[in-house]
């Protein structure tokens, strides 16, 4: 429970994957009416069942209302690629963090959710990429603890990606 206890967490189950696509998509089309055209719309669905093989998903739920979504991977090859020297569980990836335009404020809580989480996991570090050339969602990250670590362009991405990091420990 976040938020004095009116939105509850859960983590998704497969028929679950269109609510989180529908928050996605809210987030796109935002995202899109500011310029900045990171996600697709639709969100392709698949990307979400994908992530549930290398994580977990989570729902935000204000009564029966889905409001945000988020997900934690155990690895994440195609932006941070492999990490032979790391020991096993060192890092979690956040990915697909996005709340309903009325819930906004509600991305802190689950952000802080993400790193209490990821704690609990027994890895020390949070991971995220986000759109470099989105300096409103940069300086957040930057807000919140998270230090850049370089610039990449991946290959089938359309913009270029920043990398982020903060220990936990």
């Amino acid at each position: 429970m976040i938020e004095g206890g009116r939105i509850r967490v859960l983590a998704v189950g497969e028929d679950e994957v269109d609510l989180v696509a529908s928050i996605l998509d809210e987030a796109s089309a935002w995202l899109e009416s500011r310029g900045l055209g990171q996600w697709p719309r639709p969100f392709p669905v698949d990307w979400i069942t994908a992530g549930l093989t290398v994580g977990t998903c989570y729902l935000a739920w204000e009564g029966p209302v889905p409001v945000g979504t988020f997900a934690l991977q155990r690895t994440d090859p195609t932006f941070w690629g492999e990490r032979p020297d790391e020991p096993p569980g060192y890092a979690l990836y956040l990915h697909r963090l996005a709340v309903r335009r009325s819930h906004r404020g509600l991305g802190r809580s689950l952000l802080d959710l993400a790193q209490a989480l990821t704690l609990r996991s027994g890895a020390v570090c949070l991971r995220l990429d986000c759109m470099a050339a989105n300096p409103g969602i940069r300086g957040y990250y930057e807000r919140r603890g998270f230090e850049h670590c370089g610039d990449l362009d991946v290959p089938g991405l359309t913009w270029r990606a920043s990398l982020y990091e903060k220990s936990l420990a």
